[in-house]
């Protein structure tokens, strides 16, 4: 993976996590994420990849439909940060 690939990827889950912190305890409808990414060029391949990326390992949790934040977002968050932060010197 390249170090522009790596940064899309990473500045893309990040704004994943935004999106579903802000929509609170309802948590994020997959449509609208999906729809957001598709809106910028993503395949619908590409997304179930980045979700599944984010929910396999814990990060994220998928239920009714709506992805919801767990205990180990934060931890995701700043290992994003820190890839970013890495990337940009």
């Amino acid at each position: 993976m390249t170090k522009d690939q790596l940064m899309v990827l990473a500045t893309v889950s990040l704004g994943i996590i935004e999106a579903v912190a802000v929509a609170g305890e309802q948590g994020a409808p997959g449509g609208v994420l999906y729809a957001a990414m598709q809106a910028q060029g993503a395949t619908h391949n590409q997304f179930q990849s980045i979700m599944g990326t984010m929910t396999k390992p814990g990060y994220l949790v998928l239920e009714d439909d709506c992805y919801r934040s767990t205990s180990s977002t934060p931890e995701l968050t700043t290992k994003l940060t820190r890839i970013l932060a890495a990337i940009e010197v």
